[in-house]
């Protein structure tokens, strides 16, 4: 037979054992989680309850490793990360590495120390051969990235040995790209008030993804300037300011003048509701749809929001615009001059970057 004690809340708990014993009194910390569910550290044996809990309290106080490093599994090293990596970030960055974290699940039970270059490529290789896109496999790469450097900064590890990997080479096609047809039939379909034609020729001129556009109110619209400031997802791609070519200026005037709770809102009896990313996307696939350019009912759809962003930077480089330029106009970060903030005479070059598409 055994009693268990419960101490108070946060230590874990105490547990009686049974016959007689020199060390009756077992201790275990709180559950902790892994791969494999909640576990309990054991903090150990004791003469006495009151001995057990003062382990439990110094335990508290000073907190180690549920798990001795020598032994620690990457499901382990994974679920103590988490706790500190979630912290502050956004529910998508967090739902993106949980994702990534499915496809280490063949060596989720390995020693941290025993994984090596070679097991992390493995992984890669295999989420590559799995047909997944680009940006899966480079997600699944930045969270080995991350957990390898946590390895490092705790002593688990000497190395980051996930940083040596190399990501496979990915064939560069136009297929999630609009063409210069189906251009020609966005625009006439905005001038016809064909679905949401406007926002889609109006996304495809300005590079911005799909939940940017959803979060763009009036007051981020500078109407002297023709400017939008905005942008989410990463440092470089925050309040940044994106330049309004002619071609669809028009369209950002007629809907700042709704002056809705959001920049593009939909009506709904007669009331002007913001768009979400559910319904932008819906009526996207619908407008194309009308359009000819591509049926909805097609199991693999070829253009989504995210092929106007690819158009935008397509157009951008027929234009002659330079690579430097782009990833300023887009929102990214050169690894050569991890740049964020842009001086007046960046600002300029990139407007006359954008006049060039008309």
């Amino acid at each position: 037979m055994s009693k268990f004690k419960r101490a108070p809340n946060g230590f874990g708990t105490i547990i009686k054992l049974s016959g007689n014993r020199r060390k009756p009194y077992y201790a275990r910390g709180p559950a902790y989680e892994t791969i494999d569910g909640y576990k309990r550290e054991s903090i150990g044996y004791f003469k006495t309850r009151q001995e057990a809990l003062d382990a439990l309290a110094a335990r508290r106080l000073n907190p180690e490793r549920p798990i001795s490093a020598d032994k620690l599994r990457l499901s382990d090293l994974y679920a103590e990360w988490k706790q500190i990596a979630f912290v502050g970030i956004s529910q998508q960055t967090c739902d993106n590495y949980r994702a990534a974290w499915n496809y280490l699940a063949p060596i989720a039970t390995y020693t941290v120390k025993d994984i090596r270059t070679a097991q992390w490529q493995k992984i890669l290789d295999r989420v590559c051969q799995s047909g997944k896109s680009a940006s899966t496999v480079k997600k699944v790469r930045l969270l080995m990235n991350r957990l390898g450097e946590y390895a490092v900064e705790n002593d688990i590890t000497d190395k980051n040995y996930a940083a040596f990997t190399k990501l496979p080479k990915f064939e560069s096609t136009e297929k999630d790209i609009f063409n210069d047809i189906e251009l020609l039939k966005i625009e006439r379909g905005a001038e016809n008030g064909v679905g949401i034609s406007d926002i889609i020729l109006f996304m495809c001129y300005t590079g911005w993804r799909i939940q940017e556009v959803c979060n763009l109110t009036v007051f981020d619209f500078n109407a002297k300037e023709r400017t939008l400031t905005g942008g989410v997802k990463t440092d470089a791609g925050k309040n940044r300011t994106v330049f309004i070519p002619d071609k669809v200026i028009e369209i950002v005037r007629h809907y700042a003048s709704l002056n809705g709770p959001a920049l593009f809102c939909w009506n709904y009896e007669g009331t002007l509701r913001p768009y979400n990313t559910k319904r932008l996307r819906a009526e996207f696939y619908e407008t194309l749809d009308t359009l000819g350019i591509q049926n909805v009912d097609t199991e693999l759809k070829r253009l989504t929001p995210h092929s106007t962003r690819h158009t935008y930077n397509s157009m951008l480089n027929r234009a002659g615009v330079d690579t430097a330029t782009r990833m300023k106009l887009m929102g990214q970060v050169s690894e050569q001059t991890n740049q964020r903030v842009y001086t007046h005479t960046d600002l300029e070059q990139m407007r006359k970057a954008v006049s060039a598409l008309g």
